[in-house]
């Protein structure tokens, strides 16, 4: 009851300016809001404890941490998504369907067997990083290192 007690305060005192970094790295008023909540909830969860003085300091890290982890999960969507286009002309094209084919066969040979696992989580399933993260029992680098990897691998199979 305390430890929310001080949550509480924390994010009162806190969060305008957690808020406005978020929105400065962000650009969207919703993304930015999410940010700051997601920080208060993860200190709620690990049951993070603020030394007095030092709190400022932590609270602004955390939430620039969290929006350049939101970009680089962006970053990877836009990669997939123009690995799986790679212009708009490829959608017009009766070569489609054959590079969809292609790119089935070739998650089908990720190796190691987590990266194809995580794959396919990922962009066949729609989960989200930290959905998979939990699924299988990683962490969300772990996640983020296996599709970063998978998309490189991809995209040189691609270009062969």
């Amino acid at each position: 009851m305390k430890k929310e007690k001080n949550i509480e305060q924390l994010f009162r005192r806190h969060y305008a300016k957690m808020y406005n970094l978020a929105r400065c790295i962000l650009s969207d008023d919703d993304e930015s809001k999410d940010v700051v909540s997601e920080v208060f909830a993860k200190i709620l969860a690990d049951g993070v404890v603020l030394m007095p003085g030092s709190e400022e300091g932590y609270l602004m890290r955390s939430v620039r941490h969290r929006c350049l982890n939101l970009i680089a999960h962006k970053s990877v969507k836009e990669r997939v998504a123009r690995l799986l286009l790679d212009d708009a002309d490829v959608i017009l094209s009766d070569d489609t369907d054959g590079r969809l084919e292609r790119l089935m066969l070739l998650i089908e040979e990720l190796e190691p067997p987590v990266r194809k696992q995580i794959f396919r989580l990922r962009y066949l399933q729609k989960m989200s990083y930290q959905e998979v993260a939990d699924e299988l029992g990683v962490s969300k680098v772990t996640v983020f290192n296996h599709i970063s990897q998978a998309l490189d691998w991809i995209r040189k199979q691609f270009k062969n």
